[in-house]
């Protein structure tokens, strides 16, 4: 397995396919990250506005907690988005979150599953992840065709083992 930025290579080279979110699928949850910042300091700049004599300490909680928890779930949102799976003839170029992404030769995966809500994830033979995916994500349905032909004992293994 290689280690892949993305930028490098040659750009005539196009992917068959990408596997990943669509777009509302977390552009949603960052919209609810920015509301609960933007409620955080209105309730601090209310706590100012009242001028009592304990604000600075409601100005703290709400930019810690509220704030805080919108800060978290619209970076951790934005780290989902840039997740993806770029398909060629014979590797997957995997990228998952905040990671690097990583060339994966289709020879290297070794074990398919199928996981609860529709996942499927890829090992190598010493059972490392190399990927994960899910039913609802852009590009799946080709996705599975291609480990249908790319990696068929395993697909069947799969299968057999009630996915």
């Amino acid at each position: 397995m290689t280690h892949h930025d993305g930028a490098a290579g040659d750009p005539s080279t196009r992917p068959l396919f990408v596997v990943q979110r669509y777009p509302s699928q977390h552009l949603v949850a960052r919209g609810i990250g920015i509301l609960f910042m933007v409620g955080a300091v209105v309730l601090a700049a209310s706590e100012l506005i009242e001028r009592d004599r304990l604000a600075y300490i409601g100005v703290t909680v709400w930019l810690t907690t509220l704030g805080g928890l919108g800060a978290i779930i619209f970076f951790y949102v934005l780290s989902l988005g840039r997740a993806r799976i770029l398909v060629f003839d014979d590797h997957l170029v995997v990228r998952s979150g905040r990671r690097r992404s990583r060339t994966v030769p289709a020879s290297e995966i070794a074990e398919l599953a199928a996981l609860m809500s529709g996942r499927v994830r890829g090992k190598d033979a010493r059972g490392r992840t190399l990927f994960e995916t899910m039913r609802v994500y852009q590009g799946f349905p080709e996705f599975v065709s291609w480990l249908q032909r790319k990696t068929p004992r395993q697909w069947a293994e799969m299968e057999g083992a009630g996915g």
